[in-house]
């Protein structure tokens, strides 16, 4: 199949050509990648400068140490498995968030093993209801989040 020709560089006044599949030469996609990391870097310490103290406690051995343990055990999505879908867990998650009861952080009737979609469709809620938008709850409707292996 031909190829289609090369275009000009993208960055402003540059007049080489682009890379093949690329939008910028050689030169501006190297410069183009060391300002995306320099952004990125400083995004995610500024994220991290405003997560709450308690947040502190997922990065404690503690927590690593039990949650590995944990998903060893329960390696399938709980979400994902009450409705009848296997899907592999990602994460474990605080049945009563760790803000509200520190006390029950590494006590194993408070988590349960998600996958990342039934963690951030979950978390939205719990989002919502510290807003004040939306409850805590389970969907009504059971929906797939991947094909049942």
């Amino acid at each position: 199949m031909p190829r289609s020709p090369s275009a000009v560089c993208s960055a402003p006044n540059c007049l080489r050509l682009a890379l093949p599949g690329a939008s910028r030469c050689a030169e501006h996609k190297a410069q183009r990648e060391e300002e995306r990391a320099a952004y990125l870097q400083k995004a995610h310490k500024d994220y991290n400068a405003r997560r709450p103290k308690t947040d502190s406690f997922y990065w404690t051995n503690r927590w690593k140490r039990k949650s590995e343990e944990y998903r060893a055990s329960h390696p399938v999505c709980e979400e994902c498995d009450r409705l009848g879908l296997v899907v592999e867990s990602a994460m474990v998650d605080h049945i009563i968030p760790y803000r509200e009861r520190p006390d029950l952080g590494l006590v194993d009737s408070n988590l349960r093993a998600l996958c990342w979609q039934c963690h951030n469709r979950i978390g939205k809620k719990v989002r919502e209801k510290d807003c004040g938008v939306a409850e805590r709850a389970t969907p009504s409707v059971p929906f797939r989040l991947s094909a049942p292996r």
